[in-house]
């Protein structure tokens, strides 16, 4: 139709160019930096200099390296230069709550004479936070290192944060009138009740902070002088709050943070100091489950980019890239199949793409080729348990439940899918963790995990190698207080002759010395069993060196938990050649369903990603995702399923 009509033509095409096909994707290089004051023990590789080149020259970036891809060099250089260069006075880094005193010492490695501030969890305590305010703001600091729960605590100003919801408010007003002014329907005055409360929530956040007298007098984080920020890890920031007219289409993020608000106020304000730019986010999984995450990153460093082209509102963004398609899968309970809306598909790909990778420095790992130790097999090995009659019946009896879901109308606070699905999943992990009475099965996950990290234990116990389990699902719990996969597989460990110390849980190592202590004896062999959770065992942990197999007991809910996971393992600096995985399968039960989710996020993250993909649409997908299938199939025990 386009092409039938000169006139239209030649219009169409020069508007197509004039928007979204005029920019040339510039292409960093920063070998030429020396970065005075660097360490000169220290070499950093020609993507850590490019990064560095790309902070100093554009106004934000978005840093998505791979995970291993050495991150923390490159922002702690940048900042050096930046404060070298007179671009800025006062640097703040943002690094996860574990990572603390491993951040600063990397930064202190690579600048010995660096003038830096580390606030940790007691400097936030009530009595000491005004004079740590008082710090920040008063000395001359290279850099001002804080935790992501210590950033939260920085108050804003009353007067940003009503005059960002007064704004927010504007447009949800906009979007109920826009709506009440179409033919009055059921599914749009289903709309406009939504928008409705969630002014409602607006306005009494509003009441709210009107009402709050400030608890206590202290500096806010517009006079402490901070004017560059850089936040490491920054996916922990991602559920941003966002209008939109769009409702209950699966794959959109429902929730909105405080944390991630908080963020959002902060990062404006350090952008209003520097003309548009000032801010750094650096993480390994920079989209973790849903499309909308690219939106969300944009909006933290692209505002004026999205504005210039009308793409600030979701609904605008959503309908310029992305579809809703309605296809068959497998249901949570992995008894049978059902029709679902969801937000799966990007088309004008390489627009989106190249929009994104204005701001953000993409590398993978297969672009970093990083020298990490090669995978046992050349991938996953996926140790199946067959499915007990107990199992069977536990499994049936949730398909039921989700059943009379649909028929019955049961109020969501007595059951949900969310509690049938977390049931689920904790029967195929163990049954004894939905049942305390039912019997522990030989051949279980649980039993079969035990035996596969005894074998490999005892095979390296001459060179002392380690092991790391990761479990989400079930963690340690006190004497008398219910059944623990984590104390059940230590005990079964210390029984077949395994010394209780060679056996550590991350969550009985609270503060960010006993952590740093922990990785250390990993690291040299003194602990060889370590078990943790995604949460706190992930991302930054640098205990590689002796790793020599890793047990997933559970399968993670996203994608980038499982990338964040195997980043511990196949990382540089671990000695060994070759490395195992192991990912445990119970047959016919959730864990079908939790892989299904996984390779059909991970499949479409690869895709964007790497931007290799010239299509104009993505939906379906490719390779890495291949042994997400493989377990989809095992676990369903139907392979015609993939």
């Amino acid at each position: 139709w386009i092409w039938q009509d000169d006139v239209r033509r030649e219009r169409l095409v020069g508007f197509y160019n004039k928007e979204f096909n005029n920019v040339r994707l510039r292409t960093f290089n920063g070998d030429h930096l020396q970065l005075p004051g660097a360490s000169p023990t220290i070499t950093l590789g020609s993507h850590q200099k490019a990064a560095v080149w790309r902070i100093l020259q554009t106004p934000n970036t978005l840093l998505a390296h791979a995970v291993g891809g050495g991150k923390t060099y490159a922002m702690a250089a940048a900042a050096m230069e930046l404060k070298r260069l007179g671009l800025a006075r006062k640097p703040m880094f943002v690094v996860p709550n574990h990572m603390l005193g491993q951040f600063s010492s990397e930064l202190l490695t690579l600048y010995p004479g660096a003038n830096i501030l580390v606030a940790g969890r007691d400097d936030f305590a009530s009595a000491g936070r005004r004079e740590l305010m008082s710090r920040i703001a008063t000395n001359n600091w290279d850099a001002v290192i804080v935790t992501h729960s210590g950033f939260e605590r920085l108050p804003l100003s009353v007067k940003t944060q009503e005059d960002f919801f007064e704004q927010q408010l504007d447009e949800l007003e906009e979007c109920i009138r826009e709506q009440k002014g179409k033919i009055p329907g059921s599914s749009n005055s289903r709309l406009v009740k939504e928008l409705e409360r969630a002014k409602k929530r607006l306005e009494s956040k509003l009441k709210s902070l009107a009402a709050e007298h400030r608890k206590d007098n202290t500096l806010t984080f517009e006079e402490l002088g901070v004017d560059r920020l850089f936040v490491d890890e920054a996916q922990a920031f991602k559920n941003l709050f966002y209008v939109t007219k769009m409702t209950r289409v699966a794959g959109l993020p429902q929730t909105a943070s405080e944390r991630a608000f908080d963020m959002f106020l902060k990062v404006q304000h350090v952008q209003r100091l520097n003309g548009g730019g000032g801010v750094v986010f650096a993480t390994g999984t920079p989209i973790t489950n849903t499309m909308a995450e690219m939106f969300t990153m944009q909006r933290y460093l692209q505002m004026d980019v999205l504005r210039r082209q009308h793409l600030q509102h979701f609904d605008s963004w959503a309908a310029t890239f992305g579809e809703t398609v309605t296809a068959m899968e497998l249901a949570p309970d992995g008894a049978g199949y059902r029709l679902n809306t969801r937000f799966a598909r990007f088309v004008n790909v390489p627009e989106l793409m190249h929009l994104f990778r204005g701001m953000a420095d993409v590398q993978t790992a297969a672009m970093l080729k990083l020298p990490v130790p090669a995978l046992d097999g050349g991938k996953p090995h996926v140790v199946r348990a067959p499915c007990s009659p107990e199992l069977k019946e536990i499994v049936g009896k949730l398909a039921k439940r989700a059943e009379k879901l649909k028929t019955d109308h049961v109020p969501p606070w007595e059951d949900n899918m969310l509690k049938i699905t977390g049931e689920g999943r904790k029967a195929a992990l163990d049954l004894r963790l939905v049942h305390g009475r039912a019997p522990d099965h030989a051949d279980s996950k649980v039993n079969g995990a035990v035996r596969g990290i005894f074998s490999i234990w005892q095979e390296t116990r001459v060179q002392r190698l380690a092991q790391m389990v990761f479990c989400d699902l079930s963690t340690p719990k006190a004497e008398g207080k219910g059944f623990s996969v984590y104390d059940d597989v230590k005990a079964k460990l210390v029984t077949l002759g395994v010394p209780a110390g060679d056996i550590a849980f991350i969550q009985d190592y609270d503060s960010d010395a006993a952590k740093l202590a922990l990785f250390k004896d990993v690291r040299t062999g003194k602990v060889r069993v370590l078990m943790g959770s995604t949460q706190k065992m992930g991302a930054g942990t640098n205990a590689q060196t002796l790793l020599v197999a890793e047990h997933h007991l559970d399968a993670p809910w996203r994608p980038a938990d499982i990338e964040q996971r195997e980043g511990r393992i196949l990382r540089q600096g671990n000695t060994n050649p070759v490395v195992k995985i192991f990912r445990y399968v119970t047959e016919g039960s959730f864990d079908a369903y939790m892989w299904q989710c996984l390779e059909t996020k991970a499949k479409f993250i690869s895709q964007i990603m790497t931007g290799e993909s010239t299509a104009r649409r993505i939906e379906d997908l490719d390779t890495p995702a291949l042994t997400y299938a493989e377990v989809k199939a095992i676990a369903s025990g139907n392979p015609l399923v993939i």
